[in-house]
């Protein structure tokens, strides 16, 4: 079993080579040391590796919507796998981008590309944060984290910054914000004293899926002061400080909902746009029909479809992509499953969507 992403900051400050030793597929294919953005994607053992269909064109424009998919795979290699959004059954995804170190959680931008968090970083030469191109492409790597240290989350906002959530050593924990191609071993533009999941909504708000103390913190566009938060006995995330959240579990819909997954109890729950404080969830998902259980109770992956309102949920436990209506509510079963041999899935984090 891998160790709980969430809680990576307690692993990183009792014993990083423990923690990472069960990431040994990981380390064993390393990202490319960091520096300037290639023009192409290259092959080789060393550098990130792709298998594209003729039907992408473009670094950052998609034909169709997809389903973006952070691959761990533990022990054989980490990937970042493409799917169409209307994908179902045992498919074969249409673009694989290969020889990533991790990736834990996956954000996309329609200006930017895909952006990636790498998990664990234990030594130099590995990049906390990578860039690429729907077709592959490398394109940005951001070195100069801590050692060890631990991105477990990313997001870009509709300016084109680029939000990592890191573990850092001696139990810190912090957000980064980069400029746009911010490329190299450069300082971040600024730094919120959070942690946990990410997502940015279409006024900028940004909301952090604590890991530590169960709530959705809310920040204002541009400010490092939380500004709201959900969190109390009502919402069904936990007491504070007892129920870690996954770290790429939080979504923002079209009409700013927001959607947790608490893997704890296999559960999605949506609350309204603008809600705050100790507010009950507007509507969940859960029970024995879902597919939701069956993790290691940490690593799983949520995104919302901004056209269609389609749910997506990534099930490492067992290898497979679920997707709920837009309506569902209550103990449903998915319209929509991405699994088997095919689709070249394990241990599958986080999840985004190219719409």
């Amino acid at each position: 079993m891998k160790p709980p992403h969430s809680i990576g900051a307690v692993c990183i400050a009792m014993a990083l080579a423990a923690c990472s030793g069960t990431q040994s597929g990981s380390i064993a294919n390393p990202v490319p040391t960091v520096g300037a953005p290639q023009a192409t994607s290259v092959t080789g053992a060393a550098t990130p590796t792709v298998n594209r269909s003729p039907q992408l064109f473009g670094v950052h424009k998609a034909t169709t919507a997809l389903i973006l998919v952070a691959n761990e795979n533990t022990g054989l290699g980490g990937s970042i796998r493409e799917y169409a959004e209307s994908a179902n059954g045992n498919v074969a995804p249409s673009t694989v981008i290969g020889h990533i170190n991790g990736p834990y959680a996956i954000a996309f931008s329609p200006t930017e590309g895909i952006g990636i968090a790498n998990g664990i970083i234990a030594s130099g030469g590995q990049a906390a944060a990578e860039t690429f191109g729907l077709a592959g492409d490398f394109l940005t790597g951001i070195s100069c984290f801590p050692k060890p240290s631990q991105t477990s989350a990313v997001a870009f906002d509709r300016k084109g910054k680029l939000f990592v959530s890191a573990f850092l050593p001696e139990g810190g924990s912090a957000i980064e914000v980069f400029a746009p191609g911010a490329n190299g071993c450069v300082k971040p533009k600024r730094t919120i004293s959070d942690a946990g999941g990410l997502a940015i909504d279409s006024n900028n708000l940004l909301y952090v899926a604590n890991s530590k103390t169960a709530t959705i913190d809310i920040f204002p566009a541009g400010s490092s002061s939380m500004q709201a938060q959900i969190g109390g006995s009502n919402t069904g995330l936990g007491a504070p400080g007892t129920v870690p959240l996954p770290p790429d579990t939080v979504a923002v819909d079209a009409s700013r909902n927001v959607y947790l997954f608490d893997a704890k109890t296999a559960t999605i729950s949506e609350f309204a746009a603008g809600a705050h404080g100790n507010v009950a969830p507007i509507r969940t998902i859960s029970g024995s029909n879902t597919g939701l259980s069956g993790g290691n109770g940490f690593s799983f992956g949520l995104a919302v479809s901004k056209s269609s309102g389609e749910i997506f949920v990534s099930n490492p436990g067992s290898n497979a992509i679920l997707g709920f209506a837009a309506t569902a509510s209550g103990n449903v079963a998915p319209i929509q499953t991405i699994a088997g041999i095919a689709t070249g899935l394990g241990d599958p984090l986080g999840l985004a969507l190219a719409e």
